[in-house]
């Protein structure tokens, strides 16, 4: 009677949150963020510019490669990370003063920032859109949907992993989790990522201010507009958590019927404390009892763990197998990825492997077990 009645709360709160998701999509759609337009490396002047992209503002106003960017709208910058940080803070259409130095002479260049590139994927139409929480975050939601019109698809959310960078790529589209969006949507499935608060184009407190709650709450809002956007086939949507995504997924589980959950890399229980998020992300995550989420899951789960992981443990993945197995027998099933890290690179040995998580063999492992898991429930 606890659990259902602490079920029950989650549903309503999660209705409260759903309910605003989407009110000013379309009268008031959220911006791109600005884009400059080139690569940077450290200089002892400021940050060398080492290739600047073809019609991007950098482009556009002259800049080129081999200048070294010293000061951005008068303020000295001592590496790239101080001109990206600077350059962020402008929105679309602003003009940015860049001082540099060219050849050994010194330039200065009014540029009018240009808005970030879209994904594009043959036959795939990519929607950018936002979510609205209750406490008035904005967060940026990429949908992709097939061309081909042929009735609803079943669809596939991504739960990213518990760090603050981007899953809004669209200059290096092929590599990490938005790659491995991409090739699933080439598939013909309707795909969902959302950005944490702060991160992107997304609006509100930084994502290294905010809670475990908070997070949910996107993903409780982005997975309600994926389930009614009408080229998605509601009975055939999937959850696919990454690392701490993982985590998330069975507790979003409880609270929305779903077709099926494939984890890469997770963790069984909540997490212990880690550089980059909030002591009150994991303050509240600790609240949470993970494993009685997965016993919860009535649903097909795939449980996948690279070989050489470094970063969660193979144990882990067989616990929850068997949490969902124990209520639901045969529902879940566990396989251990050859050779793959943490990032899902292939290494021959482990000791080669140790350290280099995202540095060894590009291969298509993860995303082969992915769709075949996925395919078992499209329909012909």
């Amino acid at each position: 009677m606890r659990r259902t009645l602490a079920a029950l709360g989650a549903l309503v709160i999660a209705a409260a949150v759903l309910a605003s998701a989407q009110a000013r999509n379309d009268a008031d759609p959220l911006p791109r963020r600005g884009w400059f337009g080139v690569a940077l490396a450290p200089h002892e002047a400021g940050a060398l510019v080492t290739s600047v992209v073809v019609g991007s503002s950098a482009a556009t106003h002259g800049v080129t490669a081999g200048d070294v960017i010293r000061a951005v709208d008068e303020a000295a910058m001592r590496s790239p990370e101080q001109v990206i940080a600077a350059v962020s803070r402008h929105s679309v259409a602003d003009v940015v003063v860049i001082d540099l130095e060219r050849k050994g002479q010194p330039l200065r260049l009014s540029v009018r920032i240009g808005e970030l590139p879209r994904e594009t994927l043959p036959g795939t139409t990519f929607e950018y859109g936002s979510v609205t929480l209750m406490d008035g975050s904005r967060l940026r939601t990429i949908l992709s949907k097939p061309e081909r019109r042929d009735g609803p698809r079943p669809a596939v959310m991504l739960i990213p992993g518990g760090g603050c960078g981007s899953i809004d790529t669209p200059l290096a589209p092929d590599i990490a989790q938005p790659g491995l969006m991409r090739t699933i949507a080439a598939r013909g499935y309707v795909t969902m990522r959302v950005e944490k608060s702060g991160v992107g184009d997304s609006r509100g407190p930084s994502c290294e201010t905010i809670g475990y709650r908070q997070e949910l709450d996107g993903y409780r809002a982005a997975l309600a507009a994926l389930t009614r956007h009408p080229d998605v086939d509601s009975s055939q949507v999937y959850l696919l958590g990454i690392s701490l995504g993982g985590v998330f997924a069975p507790v979003l589980a409880r609270e929305t019927r779903i077709r099926g959950i494939a984890v890469f890399g997770t963790l069984a229980s909540a997490p212990g404390k880690y550089p980059g998020r909030s002591d009150r992300f994991f303050e509240e995550f600790s609240t949470v009892d993970i494993p009685a989420a997965w016993s919860d899951v009535d649903a097909r789960v795939l449980v996948l763990h690279g070989q050489f992981d470094e970063t969660t443990a193979e144990a882990d993945h067989a616990r929850i197998a068997a949490l969902v197995n124990a209520r639901h027998p045969g529902r879940a099933s566990h396989q251990e990825l050859a050779g793959l890290d943490h990032c899902w690179t292939r290494h021959a040995t482990e000791s080669s492997s140790k350290g280099n998580c995202g540095k060894g063999q590009e291969n298509s492992t993860l995303a082969d077990a992915l769709l075949a898991f996925f395919g078992n429930g499209v329909r012909s």
